[in-house]
């Protein structure tokens, strides 16, 4: 979520940046056009071109404005005939008919963008050297301007949509690319792992410090995987019903099996939950039980008990409870474990606390962690079941 608000922040900057650009753009190329300085020009030298009777008056610095302009200059009379001029092309004619006055007067005379200036009954026409002006009037028709209006802010919403949604879907492209690579890296890096992980916990004494620290490896390896698979997105999970009691024996007695005698675990079922049914994936339920009890055997290396209960929490919510005599988490380590999930890892706890919250994010459970430093640590999980059969066969 965090990564989209600030897609969409960014792209609002570079939107605003984009309108500022344009906006600047137009108005500089109206400012230095040279359209508008031909056409403050054209009144200049008009002013300094007096007519006193059949002869013309030159101001001095008419020249220099049409030399500066590279420009020419002829005045026509009402008869169509050139009465002055002043570097004239040889193409330019002598005598204009008002059909050529007509087609020149909006556009071009031989090829040379040319403008008018009304002088009582002369003409006055500026010519601009060829290819140095584009001069074409564009038409709208009233119905057209009307139109164009009215669609103006469906156009601009789609402008929006294209650039906000066509970068987003490239973007989603490629983060989708770039996981599915490092997932792909991860399973196979831990798919080696295994292996000889296998092979040296299979020649361990039980018990020895080097079975802990394989089985703590082994952990990694499993939660590194799970947690890619939920971040992804790429995993495949079953959605299946769980007799959660049985489940829950067995995997307590797993860890009274392997645990040495530092460790006493004590599993404790309120009546009338022997045979609740959960909906989830197996592995992740138990990955994330696993990872809770680990967590109690990891951080209290002299040995602690470990006492799990299960009990009715409301008319369909169930609560598990994990709590243990250890040494516990200072308040600011606490705060930090039941903040929001966050991409760092939890402090001390490492990835197996991540990986909880991320299943229990996943089917929605509600998950609370407390502690007491130096006497205790609890980890509450209220989860929703869907059914409860009790001893006696009936169903609550």
């Amino acid at each position: 979520m965090r990564k989209l608000i600030s897609y969409f922040l960014y792209m609002g900057i570079v939107i605003i940046i984009l309108i500022l650009f344009n906006v600047g753009i137009i108005v500089g190329i109206n400012l230095f056009t040279d359209e508008e300085k031909y056409f403050l020009s054209i009144s200049k030298i008009s002013d300094g071109i007096q007519k006193e009777d059949e002869s013309y008056n030159i101001y001095d610095n008419v020249f220099e404005e049409i030399d500066r302009l590279n420009a020419f200059v002829i005045i026509i009379d009402e008869k169509g005939d050139v009465v002055w001029e002043y570097n004239k092309p040889d193409d330019i004619p002598q005598y204009f008919s008002l059909a050529d006055v007509a087609g020149f007067s909006r556009w071009y005379l031989k090829d040379y963008p040319v403008y008018t200036w009304r002088r009582d009954k002369e003409l006055m026409v500026i010519g601009l050297p060829k290819n140095s002006m584009w001069k074409y009037t564009l038409k709208f028709g009233t119905s057209a301007l009307t139109m164009i209006f009215s669609v103006l802010p469906y156009i601009v919403i789609a402008d929006l949509i294209i650039v906000l949604v066509i970068p987003l879907w490239l973007t989603g492209k490629r983060v989708k690319l770039k996981e599915r690579h490092r997932s792909e890296w991860i399973a196979g890096v831990s798919h080696d792992i295994r292996t000889p992980l296998s092979i040296v916990m299979g020649n361990t004494e039980r018990g020895s410090i080097v079975e802990k620290q394989c089985f703590k490896i082994r952990d990694l390896v499993n939660n590194l995987n799970t947690e890619n698979k939920l971040e992804s997105g790429m995993g495949k999970w079953n959605k299946a019903k769980i007799q959660f009691v049985p489940f829950l024996r067995e995997l307590v007695c797993d860890y009274a099996n392997i645990c040495n005698d530092s460790y006493s675990f004590n599993l404790d079922i309120e009546s009338g939950l022997e045979k609740t049914v959960i909906i989830g994936d197996e592995s992740l339920v138990k990955r994330m039980i696993d990872n809770l009890i680990s967590n109690s055997v990891n951080h209290n290396e002299a040995g602690c008990n470990i006492d799990i209960f299960l009990k009715k929490y409301s008319n369909n919510r169930i609560q598990l409870s994990i709590i243990d005599n250890g040494k516990g988490v200072s308040g600011q380590g606490l705060k930090q474990i039941n903040g929001k999930l966050k991409s760092e890892y939890l402090p001390e706890h490492g990835i197996g606390l991540r990986v909880v919250k991320r299943i229990a994010k996943k089917y929605k459970y509600r998950i609370m962690f407390k502690s007491e430093e130096g006497k205790s640590f609890e980890s509450d999980i209220i989860m929703k079941y869907v059914k409860v059969y009790n001893i006696k066969g009936g169903t609550s």
